[in-house]
């Protein structure tokens, strides 16, 4: 299993080259496409925040993916988050996954957070999502659109053209550690098939058992909570996840 040329992958990423399955030389979709392998924090103290960021830190982690819960979209509420990522002092650059009742009160609070790059909002509860994305990109940030596993598809429409990335929970959302819902990947599988330059990221229940599969279906960012946060060893448990992507 080749990794393409090109520079060495950072931490996070796997360059997918050739494989070689029944003897015969096979390219898959991904070939030139780099995976990205996103660690997710949901917390409710600071105190945590600051432990695991350091843990990431140590493991060589360069992007983390925040969850943001209010109690009411989701049963879980988390900190803030944008007053205890203005406070810390990291490298890491996190994406935020804002299930929250209402995200456009909250985005105004996230433009000032240099450390947040990425915002995930979701269809089921963004009112004007077009709106909002040229707010983002006002602010110098990115917005894309979270769609959980029991909602039709055609709720997508309401981001047509206004962005790139589609995030899929593979879990039903708010609580990390939940089974993985394989039924998601044949929506994985439409989407990517229709569009297929739209950056589609997997969310929950990622764990080396399903990571192939799910790139295989069109996915191009994974990202996992309870596998790597609470690994023993998150950078061995990131690049068991790296290497499940190619097997």
């Amino acid at each position: 299993m080749a990794i393409c040329a090109g520079r060495p992958p950072l931490q996070g990423e796997l360059t997918l080259g050739r494989y070689r399955r029944g003897g015969v030389l096979r390219r898959p979709w991904y070939t030139k496409n780099m995976v990205e392998i996103i660690q997710a924090i949901l917390t409710e103290s600071e105190e945590e925040l600051v432990r695991l960021v350091h843990i990431m830190e140590r493991a060589g982690v360069k992007r983390a993916h925040l969850d943001i819960c209010d109690g009411i979209f989701v049963p879980t509420r988390t900190i803030k988050g944008y007053e205890q990522l203005a406070r810390l002092q990291t490298d890491i650059i996190f994406d935020v996954h804002l299930m929250v009742r209402n995200p456009e009160e909250q985005c105004g609070y996230w433009c000032a957070v240099k450390s947040a790059d990425r915002f995930l909002v979701h269809v089921e509860t963004v009112k004007a999502f077009a709106t909002l994305a040229s707010h983002a990109k006002q602010c110098g940030k990115t917005i894309g659109v979270a769609i959980n596993h029991e909602t039709p598809m055609e709720r997508l429409k309401a981001a047509k053209g206004a962005t790139n990335l589609v995030q899929f929970m593979t879990v039903h959302p708010g609580r990390q550690g939940r089974p993985f819902v394989p039924e998601v990947l044949e929506k994985v599988a439409m989407l990517h098939a229709a569009h297929p330059d739209i950056t589609i990221m997997l969310d929950g229940g990622i764990s080396p058992q399903n990571a192939h599969a799910c790139v295989a279906a069109g996915a191009s960012a994974l990202v996992s909570g309870s596998y790597v946060v609470r690994s023993s060893d998150m950078r061995r448990a990131i690049e068991e996840l790296q290497v499940a992507v190619i097997q």
